[in-house]
C-alpha cells in the first residue's frame, strides 16, 4: 500500500469519528458517551454508523415520527 492510502483512510476515519460523536450528542448521550462513539467511529467505522443509526430509528418509532412498522 502506498502513503496516500493509509491518509484516505485516516482522514475517512476522521471524519466519520466527527459525524458519529454529533449523532451522538443528538440521541442526548452523554459526554464521556460521545468520545466513546467518536472513538468507535475512528476505529470502525461501519458498525458504529449502523448502530447509531438503529439506535436512532429505534428513539424516532418510540415518539411516533418514523413511518413503517417491525
Amino acid at each position: 500500500m502506498e502513503s496516500t492510502d493509509y491518509v484516505t483512510y485516516g482522514y475517512t476515519g476522521l471524519i466519520t469519528a466527527i459525524i458519529c460523536g454529533k449523532w451522538a450528542m443528538e440521541l442526548s448521550f452523554s459526554q464521556s458517551r460521545q468520545l466513546l462513539w467518536m472513538v468507535a467511529g475512528l476505529l470502525v467505522p461501519p458498525v458504529a454508523l449502523l448502530a447509531l443509526y438503529v439506535r436512532h430509528i429505534r428513539q424516532l418509532r418510540k415518539q411516533g415520527e418514523a413511518g413503517g412498522r417491525l
